[in-house]
């Protein structure tokens, strides 16, 4: 298990209530089920989509500033001091 920081950003602050919070997981699908655990169902509908159980569309989680899409996706693994940025869609005009 890695010890980790997770950053909120926008929306996802809003409803975690924090900027930042550090928690240990193996991977993105073990931390974000933390984070499901951890803010409950507030969190959970802002974030998730129901149908598939993964971050609604658009949404992006990076890893030390890569998108997991571009890595392992959920089951990338995580290291002692990585940080995680959860950001909800940018809109932009």
């Amino acid at each position: 298990m890695a010890r980790v920081t997770v950053k909120f950003f926008a929306t996802v602050r809003e409803v975690t209530g924090t900027p930042r919070v550090e928690l240990s997981a193996g991977n993105i699908r073990e931390l974000l089920q933390q984070l499901k655990i951890k803010y409950g169902r507030r969190f959970v509908e802002t974030v998730f989509d129901e149908d598939t159980d993964e971050l609604k569309r658009f949404f992006s989680c990076m890893i030390n500033g890569k998108r997991i899409e571009l890595l392992e996706g959920y089951e990338t693994k995580l290291e002692d001091d990585d940080a995680v940025a959860l950001f909800p869609p940018v809109g932009g005009g």
